[in-house]
């Protein structure tokens, strides 16, 4: 893993030795879900530290140009769409997202898959966007084998209620959520307000204390305004003495205009929590 070779490639493809994209798909609460992994050109050598991601709500920001650029910095990524969500099965609902990434973590760790795409079950991490964040750090919680968890831009549904952001969820819901399977966004909104503890980012955040932690911060974010969301977790994890590493980008929640500032800052985290 070398993250100045995020944005350098090879002069030209082997046959023998080019990167690879690989479709997948992988059972999570009796659904699949569907994605893909993406294999480093095999000059680097093996094994590679192995990326999961996890995508927002709906999953418009899909991050593949992170994901390329970790790839070509030596890095395995595996992308799965959740539940409900771009043509995996079943119905979304924010109580899935947790589930779904331990199942996915679980699957890239069975020794036989780390042998067949060359993943270091030592080195697995997890990086979450927006919801993602949220579900990454809640799945971290019960995965103490992951070497780190990166958040950025995290939305944290138990802030959204602590702080009465109730309207501007289910408007999200309603709105950018047509694109997915479910019930009724009322049936996703009361998913969220039911287990609105169990979802929140400060839910057994102690969990988190022996993990690698990388907060990355969008500070014009409207969408999940850091001071309300992202921070909190941030003071409760320093007061630990937790290995929290805490990064501000100063772009919206999207990133859109600092995407190379992005990968350079998650890289950078990765090889240097990398064992």
């Amino acid at each position: 893993m070398k993250a100045d070779h995020l944005f350098m490639e090879f002069e030209k493809d082997e046959e023998v030795t080019s990167p690879e994209i690989y479709e997948l798909n992988i059972i999570s609460g009796g659904c699949r879900l569907y994605g893909y992994l993406l294999a480093p050109d095999k000059r680097i050598e093996k094994p590679y530290p192995t990326v999961i991601t996890s995508h927002g709500f709906p999953g418009y920001t899909t991050n593949n140009d992170l994901e390329l650029a970790l790839m070509r910095a030596g890095c395995v990524v595996i992308h799965m769409n959740h539940r409900g969500a771009w043509g995996s099965e079943g119905n979304y609902l924010f109580t899935n997202l947790k589930d779904d990434l331990i199942a996915i973590t679980k699957w890239a760790k069975n020794p036989a898959i780390a042998d067949q795409y060359g993943i270091d079950p030592d080195n697995i991490f997890l990086v979450g966007h927006s919801m993602g964040g949220q579900s990454v750090l809640n799945a971290a919680k019960e995965l103490p084998f992951i070497r780190g968890v990166a958040a950025l831009a995290a939305y944290d549904i138990g802030a959204a209620f602590r702080y009465h952001l109730e309207k501007e969820l289910f408007l999200m819901i309603e709105t950018e959520g047509q694109c997915l399977k479910m019930n009724s966004a009322a049936e996703v909104y009361e998913n969220a307000r039911d287990f609105r503890g169990e979802l929140g980012i400060l839910n057994q955040y102690e969990r988190l204390v022996s993990i690698p932690v990388l907060l990355v911060e969008a500070s014009l974010d409207s969408v999940a305004p850091a001071d309300k969301m992202m921070r909190p977790l941030w003071e409760q994890l320093k007061e630990s003495s937790a290995p929290v590493t805490y990064q501000v980008i100063v772009s919206t929640h999207s990133f859109a205009g600092q995407r190379m500032k992005l990968a350079k800052t998650v890289a950078e985290w990765i090889e240097k929590t990398a064992g």
